[in-house]
């Protein structure tokens, strides 16, 4: 039987934080969602997702919207996923009928939540605009007027806008102004470089930081680094007693954490801690996910077919650094030639080129379903489509497991 992998892509809220995932069935075949079995392609997320994976090692404490249909609605084990994580996602070419309605209404009595997909208005949805929470509508299906027209048709109903397939600010901000309360697309990684915008105090040291772990510093260097900034010393202490560790004692000072983590994982470390504001919260961040996976695909790939950790720190280095333009909001060169970062990074960074830069180039394309441009590639290095998707949904449940800094 072939291989399933699940793949998600963030919903955000008005203030640009992730609130939910959209769950996707994958397979080496294709990286898309769109398959001919509705009914097979939803059995086959949802059996991944409860017995392989995990329903809250894909979406933690948020919730995931899961595509359904008919068939599947009346299977008998939609009631196997949480109802307090899970929003059922009836698809467009669903025929509106007395049974779905009836399906819709009884497991909404249970506790789920439903969404309407790529909706189109027309009279026969007017029962399920009563059971939906929420309509998502696809914003390249439509024209200005259209969008304002239907928009202002579905405010007469109790049911809250998800625009589709926002690419780019202008789009965020129309359909914000709309009156859209969620987002799915990648509008968010598109980079924003501000002329002027220099690095804040606080980057100031963790870029110090960083270096000095580059160079090995001494560990009274590195923890007198610490205490230039209490914030860090709090957040490293929080991270080191979470449950990612399973440490049997606390950990209550800095240079314990230090010996305990070791210098390259601290450096991978602060290399995140880059880019997270003072309030943020590392999960509702989507660059800062986005940024994180990248690293960790990264990280496992490398050591994979190098059997080098070493190698693979590097490699989450270079990950998590290729969105430093766009997290930072300045050039990437102005921001990697400030760190004292080797040459294969530096070259996977500036250049894409090199065994890092290579492995960078096929995340980057994966990420944008391009398989087209990455084939040859993939095989120089060995690798297939479903190397690439284990690694995600390894990551994936990697970035879950970060607990809150």
């Amino acid at each position: 039987m072939e291989q399933v992998f699940i793949g998600r892509q963030p919903i955000l809220n008005k203030k640009e934080k992730i609130f939910a995932y959209e769950l996707l069935f994958r397979n080496a075949s294709s990286l898309a969602a769109n398959v001919t079995d509705h009914s097979m392609a939803t059995a086959s997320v949802m059996v991944n997702a409860l017995n392989n994976i995990g329903f809250n090692s894909l979406v933690g404490e948020k919730k995931g919207f899961i595509n359904v249909n008919e068939e599947m609605l009346s299977g008998g084990f939609i009631e196997l996923l949480p109802k307090e994580n899970t929003v059922l996602e009836i698809l467009e070419h669903v025929e509106i009928n007395t049974h779905l309605i009836e399906l819709c209404s009884s497991l909404k009595g249970k506790g789920y939540l439903f969404a309407l997909d790529d909706f189109i208005y027309n009279d026969s949805y007017l029962p399920l605009l009563n059971i939906a929470e929420y309509v998502k509508i696809d914003i390249m299906l439509y024209n200005k007027k259209g969008l304002e027209d239907v928009v202002k048709l579905l405010k007469k109903h109790p049911v809250r806008l998800l625009a589709e397939k926002v690419e780019t600010k202008e789009d965020y901000e129309y359909c914000f102004n709309l009156g859209f309360e969620f987002f799915q697309g990648y509008f968010f990684a598109k980079p924003t470089i501000v002329t002027g915008k220099t690095i804040s105090p606080s980057q100031l040291v963790l870029f110090e930081l960083f270096n000095n772990l580059s160079k090995e510093e001494d560990i009274g260097v590195i923890e007198r680094q610490f205490k230039k900034n209490p914030q860090l010393d709090i957040k490293l202490l929080k991270f080191m007693n979470s449950a990612t560790f399973y440490f049997t004692q606390k950990i209550d000072s800095i240079r314990q954490a230090i010996m305990m983590l070791g210098y390259h994982n601290l450096q991978k470390w602060v290399a995140l801690m880059l880019f997270a504001k003072e309030s943020d919260d590392i999960k509702s961040n989507p660059l800062l996910e986005r940024a994180t996976i990248r690293g960790l695909m990264m990280e496992s790939i490398t050591y994979n077919i190098t059997k080098m950790r070493a190698k693979g720190d590097s490699a989450f280095i270079a990950g998590i650094l290729s969105l430093t333009d766009t997290l930072l909001g300045i050039p990437l060169n102005d921001i990697i030639s400030d760190l004292n970062l080797s040459n294969e990074i530096y070259t996977a960074l500036a250049k894409r080129e090199g065994f890092l830069g290579g492995l960078l180039y096929i995340i980057e394309k994966f990420e944008g379903e391009e398989l087209n441009k990455i084939q040859d590639i993939l095989n120089k290095y060995k690798l297939g489509i479903n190397d690439l998707l284990a690694a995600e949904t390894k990551a994936i449940m990697e970035f879950e497991h970060i607990d809150k800094q």
